[in-house]
């Protein structure tokens, strides 16, 4: 938390009333944060790369502005489709002419793929855009032009010809709802380029913006519409693509043909999702599945998911025991891991937190919440991750820094990690040196 009067930072537990530091009432002008406000200040303090953590914003943002409920709805819809990444290569950009078709880039990326209407994708850019400093750049909605009145001509029209009922189609069996697809935009395919990586997720079909669950494990009685996101390189200009994927059953059976998905990207573009599944979950049958999907004619990626008994809930959990050990992007097997809790500024890349449990009876999806701090209270790191366990799980671990060593301040730090919201926490130190 931070003071309104002092501006001193710490970590604040319930019940909390006045700043430890200055004594303030923590109550009174609470209101004044505004979102634009709370990412300025953060840039102010931690400098323009902090919006390459959106986690990291959407946790001061949550934290300090109170109510504006909706307003905090429509920044993380914008957090989970890239605008905070976006806001910190429009800083990045000199050019004022390039800016502006950046910014309007941004808008038609969200209503594209997060399928905002015009009047919430403007307010959404507007209010990041206020909060780097760049208001110049503000957009306004397009006026819509009326429709002209209809002419009436002199002659005298032939009568109008009935045209023929379609044929009625026949209703789904009642036991199964049809597919449904996300809305997109038919548009001719450009410029082939290379995929990086594909991940697959499961959501409720009203929008991408509501991813649920991570894959590559998915309950059966919980599983909707299968998401899939492509990755590749930041794309030179604004272009249209055309992705095509497949699903295949366990026996190699195609379940879908190719879906030929259209859509557009703006300049900068990292990513692309697409949909398919149900309404309603029950329908994806038990088993192991493959996706395959190639963007504009690009490399094929491949992937799969699985399809498991169960449904969430959140069972009541016991840390044991909390161990820690430095790595990169990709933490070492088991065997080979080196716990310890003081770690070398000069090595130290990723410190993670491997969390040993008892043994999990049921799958199930939660969330792995931690939060890191300095000795002054300073909050240094704070996340929630998207979990899930197996039946037979004992250990799940997760990790924050950098893929290089070199960039953790030295000092001692506290840490506090929880499972869910019903499960013990768990709290230590470690050291850099």
């Amino acid at each position: 938390m931070i003071c309104n009067v002092c501006k001193k930072e710490w970590v604040s537990a319930p019940g909390d009333v006045r700043c430890p530091f200055c004594g303030a009432d923590l109550n009174r002008d609470s209101d004044q944060h505004t979102i634009p406000g709370v990412i300025a200040f953060l840039i102010k303090k931690e400098g323009v790369d902090i919006l390459l953590k959106p986690e990291t914003v959407m946790s001061y943002i949550s934290d300090l502005v109170k109510g504006h409920d909706r307003e905090k709805k429509l920044i993380r819809v914008g957090s989970v489709n890239g605008v905070f990444q976006k806001a910190h290569a429009l800083l990045a950009e000199p050019k004022q002419s390039v800016r502006e078709v950046m910014v309007m880039d941004v808008r038609q990326h969200l209503m594209d793929n997060a399928f905002l209407s015009e009047e919430h994708a403007v307010a959404l850019v507007n209010t990041v855009l206020e909060g780097i400093g760049l208001s110049s750049l503000r957009l306004t909605l397009q006026k819509r032009k009326p429709p002209e009145p209809e002419r009436k001509s002199s002659q005298q029209s032939a009568p109008p010809q009935k045209k023929p009922a379609p044929p009625q189609k026949k209703p789904a069996p009642p036991s199964v709802q049809r597919p449904v697809n996300p809305p997109s935009q038919s548009r001719p395919a450009q410029k082939p380029f290379r995929l990086n990586s594909i991940s697959t997720f499961e959501y409720d079909g009203s929008s991408f913006s509501s991813r649920k669950v991570q894959g590559p494990l998915f309950l059966k009685g919980e599983m909707r519409m299968l998401g899939i996101l492509v990755t590749y390189d930041p794309a030179p200009q604004g272009m249209n693509v055309s992705l095509d994927w497949q699903i295949f059953r366990q026996d190699g059976a195609s379940m879908t043909g190719v879906i030929h998905g259209s859509g557009s990207i703006g300049k900068g573009d990292t990513d692309y999702y697409q949909g398919w599944g149900w309404g309603i979950p029950g329908n994806w049958q038990v088993g192991r599945y493959t996706v395959k999907a190639s963007m504009n004619g690009s490399n094929e990626l491949v992937t799969y998911f699985d399809v498991v008994e169960g449904a969430y809930d959140n069972p009541r959990l016991t840390m044991n025991e909390v161990l820690l050990f430095s790595a990169g992007a990709v933490p070492p097997e088991l065997k080979d891991r080196k716990y310890s809790t003081v770690f070398s500024s000069h090595q130290a890349r990723r410190i993670y937190f491997e969390i040993r449990l008892e043994k999990v009876k049921a799958p199930f999806y939660t969330t792995l919440n931690y939060k890191i701090t300095k000795m002054s209270g300073e909050i240094f790191a704070h996340y929630s991750v998207p979990i899930r366990f197996r039946s037979g799980d004992d250990r799940c671990w997760t990790g924050f820094g950098w893929d290089a060593p070199g960039h953790w301040p030295k000092g001692r730090y506290g840490y506090d990690i929880s499972i869910g919201e019903i499960n013990n926490l768990f709290r230590g130190v470690f050291d850099i040196v």
